[in-house]
């Protein structure tokens, strides 16, 4: 099939793309914010320099991994079904996505001062914020836009493979939020009763904040979903 005939449906969803892109350096910042509170030697306005950097790398980082690919459609790419070119350009999203977030936690790394406590943290939070980007945003914008082609050209598909889908996503996301909870709530129970407030700021917020992007993006997917 002729790759330009998906032109249309890789140019909806951009307030999608744009909101999640926000949503998501504001997850960054928050995590800078916590590294110069708990493990950063660095000045207020030093960090705030740092900070303001790093929230503003993700955002262009995830608006390039949403917008560039796209752009790369080209008539001359030779793929029988359009599941090939939907990955094809999804794979270059994922790689520009993982690029960004790998920047981001190495000047994480640099405004924690190389302390050791700090870097397993931000390696661990990292770790999540990268799966939460690639499996749940632009993996939630794959399948919208996949389901909205499948729809025009042939139908409705089975409801069931839809809905079980869909759960799955679901499934995931409570994994992810989950995982990153219990292991907070754990670490807000050994610190020392004058660090709770500071740390309890930090993972409740930073927990709830990543929950309602998440469930944003889920309702986002299953609005286009409920409309066909």
């Amino acid at each position: 099939m002729n790759p330009l005939d998906l032109v249309p449906y890789f140019k909806e969803h951009r307030v999608f793309a744009i909101l999640s892109s926000i949503g998501l350096a504001g997850l960054y910042a928050e995590e800078g914010w916590a590294t110069f509170v708990f493990w950063s030697r660095r000045s207020a306005n030093e960090a705030t320099l740092w900070i303001g950097m790093i929230a503003l790398i993700v955002f262009c980082g995830y608006l390039l991994s949403f917008f560039y690919p796209p752009s790369r459609l080209n008539a001359a790419w030779k793929y029988p079904r359009a599941w090939g070119i939907f990955s094809r350009i999804t794979a270059l999203s994922l790689a520009i996505a993982l690029a960004t977030n790998v920047i981001a936690m190495m000047l994480l790394f640099f405004l924690a001062d190389g302390n050791l406590i700090g870097a397993y943290h931000l390696l661990r939070d990292g770790y999540v914020y990268t799966l939460a980007g690639l499996i749940i945003f632009h993996g939630l914008l794959l399948y919208v836009r996949y389901l909205r082609y499948i729809y025009h050209s042939f139908g409705a598909p089975f409801p069931g493979k839809v809905i079980g889908a869909s759960a799955g996503i679901a499934i995931l996301i409570l994994l992810i939020v989950g995982f990153i909870f219990a292991i907070d709530l754990r670490q807000l129970e050994l610190a020392p009763l004058a660090e709770q407030g500071i740390l309890g700021l930090h993972t409740y917020g930073r927990g709830l904040y990543l929950l309602t992007l998440l469930l944003g993006a889920y309702a986002w997917h299953f609005r286009w979903i409920a409309d066909h």
